[in-house]
């Protein structure tokens, strides 16, 4: 029979052992303040911390335990702010087009014209029209040429024409 050495673990393995062994219960403690996936992220985040860890903590557990608490606090508490902007944003978002009792074009009906753009072309026509920017200056932004932006800023505009076409001449009759 062939005989083992015993093989020591370096630190490194023996925390990571330690830890990925309590993963679950990390994931879960994280979920107090957290959804399932960002638990999962905070978890991943605070192992890969510790893993730099130089010298690696007396205590790995505990350490990991205070490391998702305090990221966990962390990112919930930026969640919030970010909720709340949003919320405030779209509370005071101004429609894409206004609507004027006069004009012939529906505001609803041209921002869904322009949301049934290709994303990118929709880009273009913002940075373009609500941007105020040039084509150059959108070359640069989304790495095209300014014949492709000029290109595909002519194609969306004919799209969009064509899709307000027919609301327009309804309202007309």
């Amino acid at each position: 029979m062939p005989s083992f050495h015993c093989v020591h673990m370096s630190e490194l393995e023996r925390v990571t052992k330690v830890v990925v062994e309590r993963a679950p219960a990390l994931a879960l403690y994280a979920r107090q303040w957290l959804d399932a996936a960002s638990a999962q992220d905070v978890v991943q985040d605070a192992l890969t911390s510790l893993l730099t860890q130089h010298p690696s903590p007396q205590d790995p557990v505990a350490w990991m335990f205070r490391a998702v608490r305090n990221a966990a606090i962390d990112h919930a508490r930026a969640a919030s702010r970010r909720r709340r902007r949003e919320r405030e944003v779209a509370r005071t978002r101004r429609e894409w087009f206004e609507s004027r009792p006069d004009s012939l074009l529906d505001a609803h009906t041209a921002e869904q014209a322009l949301l049934k753009l290709p994303v990118e072309s929709r880009e273009i026509v913002v940075l373009r029209i609500w941007g105020g920017l040039g084509l150059a200056q959108i070359g640069r932004i989304m790495q095209l040429s300014v014949t492709t932006v000029h290109e595909r800023y002519v194609e969306a505009l004919e799209r969009m024409r064509i899709a307000l076409e027919r609301p327009c001449r309804n309202k007309m009759d």
